[in-house]
């Protein structure tokens, strides 16, 4: 890596502090489609996709405290690929680094295209320029990035605060109206199936649906280098930034079915019909602005984040070590235009939807060998103080590994399938890389 000009203390100043990492966290999860996530899931069970919400949230959470436990062992970026290489040997670290390195790239391709859009709604005369909005918005990202972490810890910072405003007003309204919503018999019958539907594939596809919007909460480990005590930090935001995420999501749903019951299914905007009802037109403009600058905020977090996984890799000596080389901000400038690059390259082929449909696999391939990585690492440094350690035993790790697979039965087979070829490549790439000679260091 190379030297960098800002001073050690510098450094540390620029990084996230707690509430801030918490915020990140916060950040990396919600996007715009909590604004459309209540229709999404009403379709399939009615008012019992609440149930279904929960059951997730207790999945997600399960997943979070592997990882917190994880991640009080290591100071540095990374995430999985750190827990997995540590754990299982370079092999496995390269093939998690990398499926995870591909899979955020395409999923910040989507985000990016996914801005583009809500830009447009929100302000229709830019009708036709998605592509052209995209790509200024990542290019825009980059600058700021190599800007360095302080400049981007700002606009993370700014652009979450903002995003939570009307999500918090409408969760905190939702307080008041849910019991009113009881007693209209919006919430009877409880469990509502689409005509012809079976109970158990429409359990199976609205829990699939619902963990898609937790997806991003593993971002806070893959950039703990840019936090401040990492390892005390990084837990804690962690379990912190889901628990908030969790409530909110509940209580988003649950509001706006409070107000609209099943006249859900008949809106193009539930949330924002249903604010509108609690507190009259300001609501539904306040949602629109806060769905722009919601999936703006992710999009920022995604910049900071995808260049970072890449860096770590290179870091480990997996990648060459290019990939990681520093600019005088300490921003991995490499990487930063090389997953700018990606991104875009992915926006012009058009193919980054269906990519992203096939690649949640991968996103199971860092969370099942972060949960394996908790017992190993356990017997590994039996000594090693970490700020959080997963209550009773192994319980929790075997069981999160256990329901992460009955999640990837219950996806699309062709998901599979591609997560599959997937491993296959990145195998074949780590034995083109490191098979013949070692290691890239070596040679």
């Amino acid at each position: 890596m190379d030297a960098t000009k800002l001073t050690a203390q510098e450094q540390e100043k620029a990084k996230f502090g707690f509430a801030g990492a918490t915020l990140y966290g916060i950040n990396a999860v919600i996007g715009s489609g909590i604004f459309l996530l209540p229709k999404s899931i009403y379709k399939g069970l009615g008012p019992a996709s609440l149930a279904i919400m929960f059951g997730v949230a207790v999945l997600v959470m399960l997943l979070s405290v592997c990882l917190a436990e994880t991640a009080g062992y290591f100071g540095k970026n990374g995430g999985a690929m750190q827990y997995a290489k540590e754990a299982f040997g370079d092999f496995i670290g390269f093939d998690v680094g990398i499926l995870g390195w591909a899979v955020t790239i395409i999923a910040w391709a989507a985000m990016l295209a996914g801005f583009a859009e809500v830009f447009i709604q929100t302000f229709p005369a830019f009708k036709g320029y998605n592509l052209a909005i995209s790509i200024t918005f990542v290019v825009l990202l980059c600058l700021m990035n190599i800007a360095g972490i302080k400049t981007s810890k700002m606009f993370t910072l700014t652009a979450t605060v903002a995003k939570l405003i009307p999500i918090v007003l409408f969760s905190a309204f939702a307080i008041f109206y849910i019991k009113g919503g009881v007693d209209a018999g919006n919430f009877t019958p409880f469990l509502q199936l689409e005509g012809g539907s079976n109970i158990f594939n429409a359990i199976g596809s609205t829990a699939v649906y619902i963990f898609y919007g937790f997806i991003g909460f593993e971002t806070m480990s893959i950039v703990a280098g840019e936090m401040r005590n990492p390892e005390k930090n990084v837990p804690k935001a962690i379990l912190g930034s889901i628990s908030i995420v969790s409530v909110l999501y509940m209580l988003i749903i649950a509001g706006t079915i409070a107000m609209l019951g099943g006249r859900i299914m008949q809106s193009g905007a539930p949330v924002q019909d249903a604010f509108m009802e609690m507190i009259g037109p300001v609501g539904g403009p306040l949602v629109s602005y806060g769905a722009l600058i919601s999936i703006a905020g992710l999009n920022i977090g995604e910049s900071i984040m995808v260049p970072r996984f890449g860096a770590a890799i290179a870091d480990e000596g997996l990648l060459p070590e290019g990939l990681g080389k520093t600019n005088s901000k300490n921003a991995p400038v490499t990487a930063i235009l090389i997953s700018g690059a990606l991104a875009i390259l992915l926006l012009l082929s058009g193919s980054f939807e269906q990519l992203a449909t096939y690649s949640v696999v991968f996103r199971f391939f860092q969370y099942i060998p972060t949960a394996l990585a908790v017992l190993k690492l356990r017997k590994m440094y039996p000594d090693k103080e970490v700020t959080f350690r997963v209550p009773f035993g192994p319980v929790i790790p075997v069981l999160a590994v256990a329901v992460s697979l009955l999640m990837i039965a219950g996806d699309n087979m062709m998901n599979f399938v591609w997560g599959a070829v997937g491993a296959a490549v990145a195998s074949l790439l780590y034995y083109f890389l490191h098979g013949r000679k070692g290691t890239l260091a070596k040679e």
